[in-house]
Formats: C-alpha cells, sequence, structure tokens
C-alpha cells in the first residue's frame, strides 16, 4: 500500500509540475516560414486567396482524412469563409482583409476558442515569388499551450506545418497552366487622343474595381451605340489618374477613345490625352489574368533603361472578349514617357 501510495503522491506531483510548467509558456506566438515560389506573383496569390483550393496543398489534409469542408457563400477575397468538421473537432476560417498581390489577413478559429490570425505575404523576386505565411495569436488557450509544451515550443509545433503547406502550394500553383501571354515591352509614338468615360475614387480594391468595370464598360459602349457610332467609331478603354499602394487610393476613368465626336452622357467626363513617347506592352489572356506581371514588366523595363513614366496611364481593351477564345482577349497598356 505504501508504494502505490508514494507512486500515486510522485504522479501527482508530476502532473503538478507538469501543470505549472505548461502554465508558464507563453500564451503569444508568432511563427513564419518563407518560401520561394518559382511562378507570378499574381498567380500564387490567386491559389492562396481562394479558400476551394486549400483542400489541395493544405498540411492538415495530409495528417486528418476526416476533416470535411463547407464553404461560405463566398471562397474569394474579403469575407470569403470556410468551416470544417474532423475527428479533433470543428473549426473556421474568414479572410477579413486583402491586398492585391501583396498581403492577406485571416481569422481562424477552433472550435469555441478565440480566434487566431494568419497572415500571407507576396513579395516579387527575381526568381519567383517569396511566400511568407505567418500564424500568431496573442491569447493562446491553455490547451494549446500543452501541445505547444510537448511539441518543445510554439514554433516547432507549427513551424513543420507551415513548411509542408508551403512545399503543398509550390507544387499545387506549378500544376496550373498559365493563362496569360505577354508580348515585349516597345516604345512608341502615341497622337493626341480625346477619351471620354465615368470616373472613379476608389480603394484598391479588386471586386470593388470588377463592378466599376462590369457596369461601366457596357453603359459606355451602349451610350454611344445610342448615339450613333458603329464598330471602329470608338475602342473601350482606362484611364489611370493616380495609383498609391500606400494609402491604397486609385482615381481613374472607365470609358472610351472616340474616333468620331459623340455628346457626353449624364455622369461622363472629357479628357485629352496628350501625345508623345509611350511605353506598351500587349498581354493576351482573360481580363484579371496577368494584369499584374504586365504592369509589372513595363517598370522594369522603365528601370533597366533608365526612364521614368508619369499618369495618366491607360489600357486600351482591343477586341471583344465575347467574339474571341480567353486566350485570344486583347489589353494594350501604354505608360507616357517623362
Amino acid at each position: 500500500m505504501k508504494i502505490l501510495k508514494y507512486t500515486l503522491l510522485f504522479l501527482l506531483v508530476l502532473i503538478l509540475f507538469g501543470l505549472i510548467y505548461v502554465s508558464m509558456q507563453s500564451s503569444d506566438y508568432n511563427v513564419s516560414r518563407s518560401k520561394v515560389i518559382e511562378q507570378p506573383i499574381s498567380k500564387v496569390f490567386n491559389t492562396v486567396n481562394d479558400l476551394k483550393t486549400w483542400e489541395q496543398w493544405g498540411p492538415w489534409h495530409d495528417e486528418d482524412s476526416t476533416i470535411v469542408v463547407t464553404y461560405g457563400d463566398k471562397t474569394v477575397g474579403v469575407g470569403a469563409s470556410d468551416s470544417w468538421t474532423s475527428k479533433d473537432g470543428p473549426g473556421a476560417m474568414k479572410t477579413v482583409a486583402v491586398e492585391m498581390n501583396k498581403s492577406i489577413l485571416q481569422e481562424m478559429r477552433f472550435g469555441d476558442y478565440e480566434p487566431s490570425e494568419i497572415l500571407w505575404g507576396f513579395e516579387d523576386v527575381g526568381n519567383g515569388t517569396k511566400v511568407t505565411w505567418t500564424m500568431r495569436d496573442d491569447k493562446a488557450p491553455f490547451f494549446f499551450k500543452v501541445f505547444s509544451a510537448l511539441s518543445g515550443g510554439w514554433d516547432n509545433m507549427l513551424g513543420p506545418m507551415l513548411e509542408n503547406g508551403l512545399n503543398n502550394l509550390d507544387g499545387v500553383v506549378k500544376a496550373i497552366p498559365d493563362k496569360y501571354t505577354l508580348s515585349k515591352v516597345t516604345i512608341v509614338d502615341a497622337d493626341e487622343k480625346i477619351f471620354v468615360g465615368y470616373p472613379f475614387k476608389i480603394k484598391i480594391d479588386q471586386e470593388a474595381m470588377m463592378k466599376a468595370f462590369t457596369e461601366s464598360l457596357p453603359k459606355a459602349g451602349m451610350h454611344a451605340a445610342n448615339s450613333g457610332l458603329v464598330e471602329g467609331d470608338f475602342i473601350p478603354a482606362a484611364l489611370y489618374h493616380k495609383w498609391d499602394e500606400k494609402t491604397g487610393e486609385t482615381e481613374f476613368h472607365i470609358g472610351l477613345f472616340l474616333h468620331k465626336e459623340m455628346p457626353l452622357a449624364e455622369g461622363m467626363e472629357k479628357v485629352t490625352v496628350a501625345g508623345g513617347k509611350y511605353a506598351t506592352i500587349s498581354k493576351f489572356g482573360n481580363y484579371g489574368d496577368g494584369d499584374y506581371e504586365a504592369h509589372t514588366a513595363i517598370g522594369k523595363y522603365l528601370e533597366a533603361t533608365n526612364m521614368k513614366s508619369r499618369f495618366p496611364l491607360y489600357e486600351v481593351y482591343v477586341n471583344d472578349p465575347s467574339k474571341v477564345k480567353p486566350e485570344e482577349i486583347q489589353t494594350d497598356i501604354y505608360y507616357p514617357i517623362e
């Protein structure tokens, strides 16, 4: 009986010391891992930004086959969400902030615990995209601290999982075929042009800009047709006056370059675009695919040739996407040279 008594006492002491040790573990953690993926930044960003792709590369799916994911009404961008059940309990994730091709901030919740943060960073490097995946919290629950203590700390517990996820992401992104092609950057002499369009001053936000374009371009084209203009008398375009990534603001017009005069519709403005030397590139592919890479290519060309650009720059939507294949949709981009 004495042996049993001392054994139980010893176990009690061990448990007590274990609880004290765990309670002394930090409730704060900030664990990151980075990897260079040799693919365009928009391709990598768009994959992570779409929650439906996570089942293909998320590291926890490799370890737990019981995970069943349910998607929210939205799965891309701010407001995207999903939830899951598994043998280890339920969880949920929500995207709360997005900076295109720069960063994604998400909240992840396990059970009824307070959510922790997930932060993604994307950086265009010489041979691809540097992706940084961070998990952080400042009030981790005691239950999680137990696993951290048993693993030898937060970094040892979370780091390998992040590394596995980034390796999986690398393979998934590389397997996705490119959806666009780019021409070489050239310098051209452009004539003065007359532009008419609807002005916008909004935050740099993919959804807000897409909404502006899908509403305003058809409206401008319809007004031109109602004014007696036919194909060849105008061409759809966008004129950018400001793009400030520090403030997250952009100012632009959506409308038409005119080859024949027409009256302005309500809300339209007329802009004379100066002629001169322009750096230009053609992108072939659906709207949104490869846009970042096309603008980046011009930026790199100007830097390499010691040239500087100025606003306004413009995009011309050369052909009708309903009449050509997706890979033939042409967007010409022009940067005026100082």
